[in-house]
């Protein structure tokens, strides 16, 4: 079977899917793998009314349109409703796969065709099921009418991608990392060991789940800020893998480093304007004329509308009723039917309600503004004295604000001062009560002590007020409230007039701030601590190691020659550094290995599957029509990057 012109290819990823011809170097489709459908629309139609032809809006649903991938103008709006045909990285819901293929194959230029009369190379998971290879080879060739399918995996299309441009490679250790999952794939002699293949059950999505319940419990007020959108742009462009986590950690633990390295996120915030604080009292009062008056047009117009509604209907009600006193029944009936009323005692019934909310809305005076709280506030303000200016009036309040702030200030640095032992006051005070306890008492005929008697003259309550001058508050109450009162008529009157609010103002915007620190670190590092989000699974490090111990040591360093990262979290910065330092531990001494990368780490298995339907030999990996029929719905063709085929036992 010779190579065909043209092939479609497929890149069926559980986070993003890649779509386009394979003699193109960038797929034509990328989307998001997932659809959405939005809440039923409700939009009036016009029906017709009576016997009169009048027409009535009725309120009808619109099927609402189901958003795949691109067409999903806002994400984050409807995230709670986002559907994807995958749980972890295994097709489950066959009815938004479908759905999903119906965007492709019309983004593609298919629509309107009974059959895709193109061969498909199309990516699954690793270990796929036989049932749900099953169920995508019944939905395209059943479905779909295609001629032709070619599975394949991801991970090994990345890697044939790779070689294509250098030397070809038999052995291999594939380190796969995906949105769900992470895969070792050893490769032996150019044939996938399938079953030495282990997975390790945290991927991206893990990451941005973890990151975005670290950030959520580190600022609980900014919760719905902080949103999944914003954490895969965080995890995808700031982590990066530690080379030695402990070391990283310590000096996050420095304040000195922190200051440095930490990175301030800016959530939006919309800063107070100046523009509303430098109007007057007067202008102020007259916007919210404007805006009560505004407010009362509106609710003027909607009783209007309601009213003209009202009339409407009473209007039809009312030829209904004129059916009934002509003797015309079948009609009456008819149009009872088609209001859908009962008889003629509910249509009184909705008669007289209806006339009754008329009579009060045209009895009801129109509303008018009625004097505010703020009007009466803004009267009962203090006004300058007959004959004084307005600005001489705030500039002696001004001078008497100043006047209590500074003596509040001094009161506040003697209590200061007297904290001191060493100040003049102190001494002053430990003078004086010094000498009271030098004083003689008195002794009654049995020995004991007789009461001196100090405090019950008025000339004792001097020693108290010189002892505690400086802890006299008692004309603080005062104070405090005449300068509450200075500070009410000066910000009512004089615009420029701060109470000293622009450091909080200033501050304000500190508040809407997210750190990204030691997160940086700490959200990647999941992939080798999985306990760090309560799995039980080894980490990669342990998980490699255990891998490499199921073969000989000839064949271990075969593998680690090559050891190749590909998938979409393998792009994280430190990992290729992380993985040596794992690798020089538990390699024997003096042992080589090497780690490549993708070139591409989104696109390489798309890239790969391009280059195998170029191969001259392309057609011996199709599975045909022909071959769906004779063996059945779960039978593929194996090659280089596929699965191994194994047919379901029969009983």
């Amino acid at each position: 079977m010779g190579s065909p012109k043209r092939v479609l290819v497929i890149d069926n990823g559980s986070y993003e899917c890649r779509v386009g011809w394979h003699n193109v170097k960038e797929p034509a489709l990328r989307f998001r793998n997932v659809l959405t459908k939005p809440r039923k629309d409700r939009k009036k139609e016009a029906t017709p009314g009576a016997s009169d032809g009048t027409t009535t809006p009725v309120a009808a649903e619109v099927p609402a349109e189901i958003q795949v991938g691109n067409d999903i103008t806002n994400i984050e709006a409807v995230r709670a409703h986002l559907k994807s045909p995958f749980e972890r990285n295994i097709i489950t819901n066959w009815n938004h796969q479908e759905q999903i293929f119906d965007y492709i194959f019309t983004k593609m230029g298919f629509e309107g065709e009974q059959s895709i009369a193109h061969p498909i190379v199309l990516t699954e998971a690793l270990a796929n099921p036989n049932f749900c290879r099953q169920n995508m080879n019944e939905l395209l060739f059943e479905c779909y009418g295609i001629t032709a399918v070619s599975y394949g995996l991801d991970a090994l299309y990345s890697w044939e991608h790779y070689q294509s441009r250098r030397k070809k490679v038999s052995d291999a250790l594939i380190i796969s990392f995906g949105y769900s999952t992470t895969h070792v794939i050893p490769v032996l002699n150019g044939k996938l060991q399938l079953q030495h293949v282990r997975r390790l059950n945290v991927g991206g999505y893990h990451m941005i789940t973890y990151l975005l319940c670290l950030m959520q419990m580190k600022y609980p007020v900014h919760l719905n800020a902080i949103s999944i959108s914003r954490m895969e742009k965080l995890v995808h462009e700031h982590c990066h893998i530690a080379i030695d986590y402990k070391e990283e950690l310590l000096k996050w633990a420095q304040i000195d480093y922190y200051e440095e390295h930490i990175m301030k996120i800016q959530l939006p915030y919309n800063q107070v304007t100046a523009t509303n604080a430098l109007l007057t009292a007067e202008q102020k009062l007259e916007k919210r004329r404007e805006l009560a008056m505004r407010l009362i047009e509106i609710k003027n117009r909607r009783e209007a509308e309601k009213l003209r509604e009202d009339e409407q209907q009473l209007f039809v009600y009312n030829k209904l009723r004129q059916l009934y006193e002509q003797d015309k029944l079948q009609k009456f009936e008819l149009a009872l039917a088609q209001q859908q009323i009962g008889n003629l005692e509910e249509l009184d019934s909705l008669i007289s309600t209806i006339s009754g909310r008329i009579k009060r809305i045209k009895d009801r005076p129109l509303s008018a503004p009625k004097p505010s709280r703020q009007q009466d506030k803004i009267d009962k303000m203090p006004k300058p004295p007959e004959g004084v200016p307005q600005a001489d009036w705030l500039a002696e309040l001004q001078g008497k604000r100043e006047q209590l702030l500074q003596r509040k200030q001094t009161r506040q640095q003697q209590r200061h001062e007297q904290g001191k032992r060493h100040t003049h006051a102190a001494q002053e005070r430990m003078r004086i009560i010094s000498t009271l306890a030098r004083s003689e008492k008195r002794r009654k005929a049995n020995g004991e002590e007789e009461d001196d008697g100090f405090g019950m003259n008025d000339n004792d309550w001097d020693v108290y007020k010189r002892i505690n001058r400086y802890n006299d508050d008692s004309d603080s109450d005062a104070d405090n409230e005449q300068l509450l009162e200075y500070e009410k008529i000066l910000s009512h009157y004089d615009v420029n007039f701060d109470e000293g609010n622009a450091v909080q103002q200033q501050s304000a915007a500190e508040n809407y701030q997210l750190h990204f620190g030691v997160e940086d670190i700490r959200v990647p590092e999941i992939l080798f601590q999985p306990s760090m989000i309560g799995s039980s699974e080894a980490g990669l490090a342990e998980l490699i190691s255990f891998v490499l111990k199921l073969f000989n040591a000839q064949e271990q360093q075969r593998m680690v020659e090559h050891v190749y990262l590909t998938g979409g979290s393998a792009q994280l910065r430190g990992l290729k550094e992380r993985l040596a330092r794992e690798f020089q531990e538990m390699r024997p001494f003096q042992s080589t290995f090497s780690i490549y990368e993708s070139d591409d780490h989104t696109l390489s298995a798309w890239l790969g599957a391009c280059v195998q339907a170029s191969q001259p030999n392309f057609g011996q990996t199709l599975t045909t029509r022909k071959d769906y029929q004779e063996h059945g719905s779960e039978y593929f063709r194996e090659h280089r990057a596929s699965n191994l085929f194994y047919p379901t036992p029969k009983d």
